[in-house]
C-alpha cells in the first residue's frame, strides 16, 4: 500500500524518507516519493524519526520548508549520510531568498514543486502524480464539483446539488475519482488543484496563501463567496500526467545513483 513502509528488517535501511506520512490530509500522505520508487527498500517516516548514522535521508516532498530547514541544520552539526530534498514547497520567490538559498545548499540534491524558482532551482512537482490511482479514472460526471480542505477557508461548504469531498482521512483512489468526476473542481486544496490539473479538468482556486501562485499553469482565482460567479473563466490545461510523471522519473534516476538505490 501507499503510504508508511513497515520493513522486515530494519537493518538492512540504509535510506529513510522523510514526509507528512501519518497525515489526516490524503494529498500530504501521498507526497512521499519513496512509496512509489522504492517501496521496498527505503522507509516512510514523519519528521519525528531520529536519523542513525549511516543513513541517507529524502526529505519530502511537500509543504515542509520549515521543517527542512530545522532538520538539515542539525544533521549539519551531527552528519549521518546525503540529504536529498524532493518536490519541497518554498517561500514564494523574492520573499525570503537567502534563507531558501542557505537551506539548499545543505543538500546533495534538491528539487522544488515551485515553478517561480525554475531559473535557480531543479522543478521536481508533487510526485503524488506517481500515485496508480490516476491511471484509470473516471471521466466527467458533473458540471462543478467542489474539493474542500478540512480546515482551511472554512465558508467554502457543501452547495445543493454540487458533489462534495474533503481531504481528511480519504482514501486516495476515491479522493482522485472523485476530483476526475468534475468538469470544474471548485478547490482550496493545493492537491485539489494539482489533481485537477494533472487529469486535464477546468479549476477553480480558492486559495489561503501563497503557495496557490507556484503551479506552472495558474488557476483562476476565486473567494469563498465569488466562486460562483467565477465558473466561466475556469481555466483548462492539457493533462499534465505524463509530463509530470516523467520529470519526477528523472530525478528519481538521480536520486537512486546517489543514494544506491534499486528500484
Amino acid at each position: 500500500m501507499e503510504g508508511e513502509t513497515s520493513l522486515k528488517n530494519d537493518s538492512t535501511v540504509t535510506t529513510v524518507n522523510l514526509f507528512h506520512s501519518r497525515a489526516d490530509n490524503i494529498g500530504d500522505k501521498l507526497c512521499g516519493p519513496a512509496q512509489f520508487f522504492w517501496p521496498s527498500s527505503v522507509r516512510n517516516a514523519n519528521f519525528l524519526y531520529q536519523l542513525t548514522k549511516p543513513e541517507n535521508a529524502i526529505l519530502g516532498g511537500g509543504q515542509v520548508f520549515g521543517q527542512i530547514s530545522d532538520y538539515s541544520k542539525n544533521l549539519m552539526k551531527n552528519p549521518t549520510g546525503s540529504l536529498v530534498a524532493w518536490g519541497i514547497g518554498l517561500p514564494l520567490k523574492g520573499k525570503n531568498d537567502a534563507s531558501v538559498l542557505d537551506v539548499f545548499s545543505r543538500f546533495s540534491l534538491f528539487s522544488t514543486r515551485n515553478f517561480d524558482w525554475r531559473d535557480q532551482l531543479t522543478f521536481v512537482p508533487c510526485a503524488s502524480c506517481m500515485s496508480s490511482c490516476f491511471d484509470k479514472v473516471p471521466p466527467p460526471k458533473y458540471d462543478v464539483v467542489i474539493y474542500a480542505h478540512r480546515k482551511k477557508t472554512l465558508f467554502l461548504t457543501a452547495e445543493e446539488s454540487i458533489p462534495y469531498a474533503t481531504n481528511k482521512n480519504q482514501d486516495p483512489k476515491s479522493a482522485i475519482n472523485f476530483i476526475a468526476q468534475g468538469e470544474t473542481v471548485v478547490t482550496n486544496s493545493y492537491h485539489g488543484v494539482y489533481w485537477a490539473q494533472l487529469l486535464g479538468r477546468k479549476v477553480i482556486c480558492i486559495p489561503y496563501n501563497d503557495k496557490f501562485s507556484t503551479f506552472e499553469h495558474k488557476p483562476v482565482m476565486a473567494t469563498e463567496m465569488t466562486w460562483k460567479s467565477t465558473l466561466r473563466l475556469a481555466k483548462q490545461t492539457d493533462p499534465l500526467l505524463d509530463e509530470y510523471r516523467e520529470i519526477n522519473r528523472r530525478f528519481a534516476r538521480a536520486v537512486g545513483e546517489l543514494l544506491e538505490l534499486n528500484g
